[in-house]
């Protein structure tokens, strides 16, 4: 703290200077409305004097004895808070083309001295020559808006109609106390309105977005509560006030008439926004608890600060100025290593005090500009107002992370006691769970069979009704004595009623083969079975009864080793072959293929296809084939009750293989019988692919 003091009282002995000089003879400012902006800029073309008396006139500093004393700046002019007067001095000159042709709304002179109380303006008069009169306006923040030619926050005022090319100067002179600096340029009236624009939706954004954070870091230290909230919320609204009053809001709004009031109101605000930054940065780092002792300093330095703002608003504010922005860049060097030391002891907090250093940091290089440590340039003079957009916007984020943090501690200790609870209501809701569950799986299972037994009344309602109906028939033929039937005529009543009683069998054997699977479909007796020579067999069986000789078997593999049910077996294929004979017309050929592929897994798999040349299957169909008593609705005039796919299905299933229905390239029904091959089997003899996807077409089953 001696440290700090020393080093604070050497810079208060710092005598105040302009920036570096560089002698040179300056360019003159054209007024070409062809050049652009930044050519039209006084950077490199202006010339500064230092008047300490603050007592010469234009005449004097334009006299051959004071105007050997001006000096070249490489930048805008950064006078910094000098006693007496500075003199700006630079020189205009018009283009052939605009003496040619004026420009309608005239050229216009664009000051951009936001802290300057006294600002005079002299240039010479476009009917005197360049060596005439001149004509004098009186600006600054001391004068009345109302009486410019523009009321606008940056002070302008139009320049006369050159007449010829040869260049004048224009002198301006900067007093008062504050910090005295000086930018702008010529510009056409259009471009002057541009940049005014741009600067008033500027500072209504960063104003706006400070009030509207204020007010919401207000509401939510009231809701908490938290005095880290409220504080910020009143850092904040100083903060605005400092803001709007630095750019001229208040003076071009609503204090033209008053400019003492709106100089006042800003150097108010600037010691009022001191005192609040000093006093947030107590509540934010704690200080009571983690820094006593420069918590202390604070305090002192708080109202100090308060106090310099009764000097400010008494009129007062030179006296105070250059301390104040000296505390504001030792404030910044003090807090950002304690800013540090706090993230150490409480990493939650990082967001707002890395939030809080950066502004501390931007502040500081707009103080030390003032103080003339450093150059007056754009990231200079606005560095607080990029400082209060960034530190309000890390500030932002902190006070979500802060409630994030107290929620997730709150959220923490809550999941404990829901942990508990749910625990027991677990082991309560665990057999009811079950309950329910269970009462699902019959639930299902109940719709199923109901399902299953409204199919099954459907296909015994209908399979067997014509049946019924030829033996009925018949039988009331042979028992009617009137008829006076021949030997022959009775013999084929009696094959008639042979046949139907027949067709019931098969019906009745069919269901009871349904039935005889499901309960054998858990107790399988595997084994080894070759299918190269099963097929074979039972191809020949069909062959010598109802197929007449109608199917063709190509082998692509010379065996065809599964381990499957051999019985099982011979309820798939019989299956398989019956439906193809079934439904194919008579006398047309059904070709079976069988061979060894690779699967979908890679795995190597023995296939069978049955293909017919019947009429296929409908689209709509493809995915109910195998459905217990499923059959396709322009089927049903061919005698079947919907369980032969069914039952190849569920016996490709209990083998761990499957079964596909597709239609044939050009006509016919395709049905694929996938079995895993035997372990240890030699799949090395197979050729290329079969039952490969084929167009959809035709419907049956």
């Amino acid at each position: 703290m001696a440290w700090l003091a020393m080093c604070l009282l050497a810079c208060l002995a710092l005598p105040g200077h302009a920036q570096t000089q560089v002698p040179a003879q300056v360019e003159p400012l054209r007024l070409d409305a062809a050049s652009s902006m930044r050519e039209r800029n006084f950077d490199g073309h202006l010339q500064a004097y230092h008047d300490r008396t603050g007592l010469l006139t234009r005449e004097q500093v334009a006299s051959p004895d004071h105007a050997q004393r001006f000096e070249t700046l490489p930048g805008a002019f950064n006078g910094g808070y000098a006693r007496g007067a500075w003199w700006v001095r630079f020189q205009i000159e018009a283009s052939p083309e605009q003496v040619a042709r004026p420009l309608e709304e005239g050229w216009w002179l664009r000051l951009n001295a936001p802290y300057v109380d006294y600002l005079d303006v002299w240039w010479p008069d476009a009917e005197a020559g360049a060596s005439g009169g001149f004509t004098h306006r009186a600006l600054g923040g001391m004068r009345a808006g109302s009486k410019r030619e523009l009321p606008w926050s940056i002070p302008a005022t139009r320049l006369p109609d050159l007449r010829d090319t040869q260049p004048r100067w224009v002198w301006v002179r900067l007093a008062g106390d504050r910090s005295l600096s000086l930018a702008g340029g010529v510009s056409p009236l259009r471009e002057m309105a541009t940049v005014q624009q741009e600067l008033n939706f500027a500072d209504a954004g960063v104003v706006g977005m400070a009030l509207l954070m204020a007010v919401v870091s207000l509401m939510m230290g009231i809701a908490l509560p938290d005095r880290r909230f409220i504080a910020y919320a009143g850092y904040l609204v100083t903060l605005g006030l400092l803001f709007a009053s630095s750019e001229g809001m208040p003076a071009s709004l609503w204090l033209q008439d008053s400019p003492v009031a709106a100089v006042r109101l800003h150097n108010f605000s600037v010691c009022l926004h001191t005192a609040a930054a000093f006093g947030f940065a107590r509540v934010l780092l704690d200080m009571e608890r983690q820094f006593p002792r420069m918590n202390r300093v604070f305090q002192v330095v708080t109202l100090l600060c308060f106090a310099a703002c009764a000097l400010a608003i008494a009129g007062w504010y030179g006296r105070v100025a250059r301390p104040l922005n000296l505390l504001w860049v030792v404030f910044a060097a003090c807090i950002v290593p304690m800013c540090a030391l706090a993230m150490r002891r409480n990493i939650q907090a990082w967001p707002g005090l890395v939030g809080y250093a950066l502004y501390l940091m931007t502040g500081a290089v707009h103080f030390a500009k003032n103080l003339q440590w450093l150059p007056y340039t754009m990231v200079t003079q606005y560095s607080y107002a990029i400082g209060s957009i960034l530190h309000i916007m890390a500030f932002f984020f902190a006070l979500g992370w802060r409630v994030r943090h107290r929620e997730r501690r709150a959220l923490t200790l809550s999941l404990r006691h829901r942990a508990r609870l749910a625990q027991r209501v677990h082991q309560r809701t665990r057999d009811l769970r079950q309950e329910i569950a269970q009462h699902h799986r019959t639930h299902d299972q109940l719709a199923l069979a109901l399902r299953e037994q409204r199919g099954l009344l459907a296909m015994v309602s209908h399979e067997f009704r014509t049946p019924l109906g030829t033996i009925g028939g018949s039988a009331q033929i042979l028992s009617d004595d009137r008829l006076a039937l021949a030997r022959e005529e009775v013999r084929k009543e009696a094959e008639k009623i042979s046949r139907t009683v027949f067709r019931m069998r098969d019906l009745v054997d069919t269901l009871l083969a349904d039935e005889w699977l499901d309960a054998s479909s858990n107790n399988l007796h595997l084994a080894p079975l070759e299918l190269a020579v099963f097929l074979r067999e039972k191809i020949e069986e069909h062959n010598e009864g109802a197929a007449g000789g109608r199917i063709s078997l190509q082998l692509d593999a010379r065996e065809l080793p599964v381990l499957a049910d051999e019985t099982l077996m011979h309820i798939a294929l019989d299956n398989l072959l019956t439906n193809a004979i079934k439904y194919a017309p008579p006398h047309s050929p059904v070709r079976v293929r069988a061979g060894i592929r690779r699967g979908p897994a890679d795995e190597p798999e023995v296939r069978i296809e049955v293909c017919d040349e019947g009429p296929g299957f409908m689209p709509q169909d493809l995915t109910h084939v195998f459905e217990r008593f499923y059959r396709a609705a322009g089927v049903r005039r061919i005698p079947g009750i919907g369980l032969g796919l069914h039952m190849v299905h569920r016996i490709a299933t209990v083998h761990g293989g499957g079964v596909v229905a597709s239609n044939g390239p050009s006509e016919g029904a395709v049905l694929t019988l996938t079995l895993p091959l035997l372990d240890g089997a030699d799949p090395s003899q197979t050729p290329g692919a079969i039952g490969l996807p084929l167009p959809e077409r035709g419907g049956r089953r």
